[in-house]
């Protein structure tokens, strides 16, 4: 093998390792509302019930999927651990939310903080 062939190999796999890391991924993560829901439905029997927490989860992840690149890489980053880091309260409706009040931070006057 060439020095170049093993340049551009290595090239190559830097590029896949990159891409396949979820800490590099650049897209809204994929979470399991399904469990937050039956769990929302289950302790709140007159609520409207797992049908429409789906829906409502749906929609807040439609929203994230257009807005998903106005938001600084470092606060997708915190929200979606802070939303993936415990089974069963996974929300996009979390996630859009604390990337709102993260937006919405960082656009006070620093003399307010």
């Amino acid at each position: 093998m060439t020095r170049i062939d093993w340049l551009t190999q290595t090239a190559l796999l830097a590029v896949v390792l990159l891409t396949a890391s979820p800490a590099f991924a650049d897209d809204v993560p994929k979470l399991d509302v399904g469990a937050t829901c039956r769990a929302g439905a289950e302790a709140y029997p007159g609520g409207g019930g797992e049908k429409a927490c789906l829906a409502d989860e749906q929609d807040a992840r439609t929203t994230l999927t257009q807005q998903w690149s106005q938001y600084s890489a470092e606060s997708r980053r915190r929200c979606t651990q802070m939303v993936s880091d415990i089974p069963g309260t996974q929300s996009y409706i979390e996630l859009l939310s604390c990337l709102e009040m993260a937006r919405d931070a960082q656009g006070l006057p620093k003399d307010k903080l």
